[in-house]
């Protein structure tokens, strides 16, 4: 009986030792793609304030007479 339990014992440690790695790539799998949100978003907020700052001619600029 002394071998079974201590089977018994090892398995439950290895499926706690993997369920514990389990959540842990999880999570990082998960942060790795609130850091890609993160990133395209804040490329979106560059893009769009590039945009609002850049010199586009419109029919109400003046122009000058040569």
């Amino acid at each position: 009986m002394e071998t079974f339990w201590g089977s018994v014992k090892l398995m439950l440690f290895i499926y706690a030792l993997a369920a514990v790695i389990s959540l842990i790539i999880a999570w990082m799998i998960k942060y790795l793609f609130v850091v890609i949100r993160m990133q395209s978003n804040r490329a979106e907020r560059r893009k769009k304030a590039k945009a609002a700052t850049s010199p586009i001619p419109t029919a109400t600029t003046p122009h000058r007479k040569a």
